[in-house]
């Protein structure tokens, strides 16, 4: 079940790049991240409904739930279609979360005091190396530093939340949570939507003339429902029941499919990303061969 939850989440996310920019025809970094979160929300609330699934939290746990809403949702659901948009190629953007494993690893370090095994240092260090050779590409196509280290937040962003759920919430059940702070990370977002100077100071806004806005609207409902509804819950139980260097090792195989939806956008592909594409597979098998743990589910679970 891991590694099926594992490439499900693959595919969702490795195509959630090019939903984000068809949604972009007709609406703004904002409103995709916010309209994104929403609907992802909704589809996992009704799941709870059927499920008969919830889950009531301390404030202690609210104030934590905010942090993993600011940096597992909100910061880099407006971040990613805003750099999208500003470099017009969404496959690159996507090779960005190659990252997210090495950013995971500081990370468990400082927060879980979890040192990494000499596998995991083999695979996570080789994956940087990778890393290097797309911002290495990005530089050559003369995207502007300050767009790179834009994309190169989101990554970051992830990890921290990734990380601190898994410190602090894992205790909680995995679809009610993922309702909340995907709530939260709405909220958070709500004022850079419809407060109109702020909006369009930071240049978050629809583009002038908006197009084909059914095509739109149904991407970004696919983007909602599909990739962020249904794959963060499985991302979030990887989370809690693998951890989050397992969980996190998705994001070396999401930019390979990202990648290819760009090739079907005639977007260009260097020698450079192939060469990172193959090395990041390798650094994924040796990372994760064998190394799903069996599931022990949280105590406080309710019974289905």
């Amino acid at each position: 079940m891991p590694y099926l939850a594992f490439l499900f989440i693959c595919l969702c996310w490795g195509t959630s790049f090019i939903l984000m920019d068809r949604a972009a025809l007709a609406f703004g970094p904002a409103e995709i991240g916010l309209w994104r979160m929403t609907s992802g929300a909704a589809t996992l609330a009704a799941y709870c409904l059927i499920k008969k699934q919830w889950s009531w939290l301390t404030p202690t746990e609210w104030r934590q739930l905010a942090i993993v809403a600011f940096f597992c949702n909100a910061y880099p659901y407006v971040v990613q279609p805003f750099a999208m948009q500003s470099t017009g190629e969404h496959g690159f953007i996507g090779m960005m979360v190659t990252l997210v494993p090495i950013a995971t690893i500081a990370s468990v370090a400082l927060m879980l005091r979890q040192w990494p095994t000499p596998r995991q240092w083999i695979g996570v260090l080789g994956g940087l190396g990778c890393a290097a050779l797309i911002v290495f590409d990005g530089s050559e196509r003369g995207i502007a530093p300050w767009l790179l280290a834009m994309a190169l937040s989101s990554p970051v962003s992830y990890a921290i939340g990734n990380t601190y759920l898994k410190w602090k919430l894992a205790h909680l059940p995995t679809a009610p949570l993922t309702v909340l702070f995907l709530l939260m990370g709405a909220a958070f977002v709500v004022p850079f939507e419809f407060i109109s100077p702020l909006r369009d100071a930071l240049h978050l806004g629809p583009p002038a003339e908006p197009q084909q806005f059914s095509f739109a609207l149904s991407s970004l409902l696919l983007l909602g429902v599909g990739s962020t509804g249904v794959a963060i819950l499985l991302f979030v139980w990887l989370v809690q029941t693998q951890g989050p260097l397992f969980a996190g090792m998705v994001t070396y195989v999401v930019p390979m499919i990202a990648l290819l939806w760009g090739q079907f956008d005639g977007e260009r592909l260097t020698n450079r990303q192939l060469a990172a594409i193959g090395g990041a597979l390798a650094m994924v098998a040796i990372v994760q061969w064998r190394a799903a743990k069996p599931i022990v589910e949280p105590s406080s679970e309710p019974p289905v």
